[in-house]
């Protein structure tokens, strides 16, 4: 059987927005609501703002796709140069 947590978090990053009330996962998860924080505290991709569970962004991607826009141009300008003399 898989983690509370773990269920809490692959449904709330199932949903459209990312986001889910505390009584939806209440509901979802069949536990009382004053146990969702719990389970967001034990997630590390989750947080909560108010009543509201959130998925946490990955930022690697940014960083990724910096790093293929830099070999781009790297790929477009700077190589040509290179190998041509």
């Amino acid at each position: 059987m898989m983690p509370l947590q773990v269920e809490l978090q692959r449904n709330v990053k199932a949903t459209k927005d990312e986001a889910m009330t505390v009584e939806q996962a209440a509901e979802l998860l069949k536990v009382h609501p004053d146990y969702i924080p719990t389970l967001v505290a034990r997630s590390d991709d989750l947080k909560m703002i108010g009543d509201t569970i959130i998925a946490k962004r990955d930022k690697t991607n940014i960083w990724l796709v910096g790093a293929c826009v830099g070999l781009i141009f790297f790929a477009i300008s700077v190589l040509p140069n290179l190998i041509g003399g």
